[in-house]
């Protein structure tokens, strides 16, 4: 079962979600490039079309894509923490949010035969929509479970 919150101080967003595969593979998915574009993004909304990753702390990201009326659109940042399979945390700078920052950090974790992910992200100012697209847009979560 998944869920989404917002911490009480009102600061962020926390998803949950038991993920039946290894933290390994959920974390590989995360950050290999060719995985990435199989599984960011909606079918008529948006899609990740690339992905490049310079993965280490101080390390950058960046993706490219195309929304659902066809126009581009990137996301980038630099990743804080990285310690496979277990954390990775980076910022997230959309073209679509100008400079807002935001700090993401997923905690992966063996329970059983499934990985208990825990996503946190920042609220920016600018995010007033984040709680409902968290719920709405199927991610990493959707795949995995499927996959498995």
């Amino acid at each position: 079962m998944a869920t989404t919150r917002v911490t009480p101080d009102g600061d962020a967003t926390v998803n949950e979600i038991q993920i039946a595969a290894a933290p390994e593979h959920v974390f590989q998915a995360l950050v290999d490039p060719k995985q990435v574009v199989q599984w960011w993004g909606q079918a008529g909304v948006y899609r990740c079309t690339k992905f490049h990753t310079d993965l280490r702390a101080g390390g950058e990201w960046r993706s490219a894509g195309v929304d659902g009326d066809g126009r581009g659109f990137e996301v980038s940042g630099e990743y804080l923490q990285v310690q496979p399979p277990r954390l990775l945390v980076y910022t997230w700078v959309a073209s679509w949010t100008g400079s807002v920052k935001t700090t993401v950090r997923w905690e992966l974790e063996p329970t059983n035969h499934f990985a208990f992910c825990a996503k946190r992200g920042d609220l920016p100012d600018s995010s007033s929509g984040w709680p409902t697209s968290a719920r709405q847009n199927p991610t990493i979560d959707d795949v995995y479970l499927r996959i498995a």
